[in-house]
C-alpha cells in the first residue's frame, strides 16, 4: 500500500569487495520474499560514488563530458579557424555517445513485481518519452494549444489542458502512455509519458517527485493521468493482478492532480470516450471522492504536506 511503501537499506561495495549483479538481485529476491503481500512492487537501483563521497559519479561525467564539448565548440567560434582534425574527432565522439542521450534509471534502475502465489519475480520492460526539462513548456502556450482559456488559476487552466490532451489523445489511439505533469510556481511545465510492463514504473516515479518535492524541488502541482481498471468483485484483490485482470473489470481513464491542498481524482470510463457510451459508470468526467493515504499518489501527497 502506499502509506506502507519503504526503502530497504542500502549495501556498499568497494573494487575490493564487489559482488556481481547476479548475485545482489538475488539477495534483494531473499528479502522480497518474506513479505507478507499478495504482490510486491519494487524496484532496484545502483550508485557509483567514490568513497567517501556522497557525490553520484555518473552524474558529474555528463556535466564533465557537456562542459568539454562546449568548450571545443566556444573555441572553434572564437579563433574562426577550420578546426584541427582531432579536435573534429573528439566533437564527433561527443555526439555519439548514446549514454549521454539515455536518462541514467534506464542504466542504473531496474523495477520488479513479486507474485508470492506462483513465487515469481518479473522483470518490467519500459520506455519514456521526455520534454526538455531544460527549457520546460510555458502553461499558457500549453493552454493555447489545447484550446484552453487562461483564467487567474493557472495550476487548474493547465490541468483542463492536460485533460482534454489524453482525453483527445485516448478517442484517436484508444490507448494512452501514463504521463505525469510537474508544474512550478513559474508556471513552468514538465512531463513524462512513459510505457510499462508492470506498474512498479509508476510507483517509483511517482516516489521519485515526492523526493525531489522534499528536497525543495520548486514544484507546486502533479498531474497523473493513466489507465484504470475496476473490479465488481471485491473477493478479487485475493489474488495478483495477473489473475484479478482475467476477471470482469471496468476500465477507466483516470486523472489525478495533487498540490499543498491534497490530492483529487477524476474518472470517465473508456466506453464513454471510444463509443459515446451514456450507461456506464462513467459517462463524462467525473470527481470521485478517495482517501488520499489509500491512494498511489499519496507519496506526492505527503511531502507537499511536510513542506507546506
Amino acid at each position: 500500500m502506499p502509506h506502507t511503501r519503504g526503502v530497504f537499506p542500502s549495501e556498499k561495495f568497494t573494487i575490493e569487495d564487489e559482488v556481481d549483479y547476479i548475485t545482489l538481485i538475488e539477495s534483494v529476491k531473499n528479502i522480497i520474499e518474506n513479505i507478507p503481500a499478495i504482490e510486491v512492487y519494487f524496484s532496484t537501483e545502483f550508485i557509483y560514488k567514490e568513497v567517501g563521497s556522497d557525490v553520484n559519479l555518473f552524474g558529474t561525467i555528463d556535466y564533465g563530458v557537456n562542459t568539454i564539448l562546449l568548450l571545443l565548440t566556444d573555441l572553434d567560434k572564437e579563433i574562426s579557424i577550420e578546426a584541427s582534425k582531432s579536435r573534429k574527432i573528439i566533437q564527433d565522439k561527443i555526439s555519439k555517445l548514446k549514454f549521454l542521450k539515455v536518462p541514467k534509471e534506464a542504466w542504473f534502475v531496474d523495477d520488479y513485481v513479486f507474485y508470492r502465489d506462483d513465487k515469481i519475480f518479473e522483470k518490467g520492460d519500459r520506455s519514456e518519452i521526455i520534454t526538455p526539462v531544460s527549457t520546460g513548456i510555458k502553461y499558457a502556450m500549453f493552454c493555447e494549444l489545447l484550446g484552453v482559456g487562461i483564467t487567474n488559476d493557472f495550476v487548474q487552466d493547465t490541468f483542463e489542458a492536460f485533460k482534454r490532451m489524453h482525453i483527445i489523445s485516448f478517442s484517436k489511439q484508444k490507448k494512452i502512455m501514463p504521463t505525469l505533469l510537474t508544474l512550478t510556481n513559474d508556471g513552468i511545465l514538465s512531463m513524462v509519458m512513459y510505457d510499462s510492463t508492470i506498474k512498479t514504473t509508476t510507483y517509483r516515479k511517482i516516489n521519485e517527485i515526492a523526493s525531489d518535492i522534499k528536497s525543495g524541488a520548486d514544484i507546486i502541482a502533479v498531474f497523473l493521468v493513466g489507465e484504470m481498471i475496476c473490479y465488481n468483485n471485491p473477493e478479487l484483490f485475493n489474488l495478483d493482478y495477473r489473475y484479478r485482470i482475467m476477471d470482469t473489470h471496468i476500465e477507466m481513464l483516470s486523472f489525478n492532480k495533487v498540490t499543498k491542498e491534497g490530492a483529487v481524482q477524476y474518472l470517465i470510463s473508456s466506453e464513454a470516450i471510444m463509443d459515446n457510451a451514456k450507461d456506464c459508470v462513467f459517462p463524462t468526467l467525473t470527481r470521485v471522492e478517495t482517501d488520499d493515504t489509500f491512494s498511489f499518489v499519496y507519496p506526492i501527497v505527503e511531502a507537499f504536506s511536510l513542506i507546506a
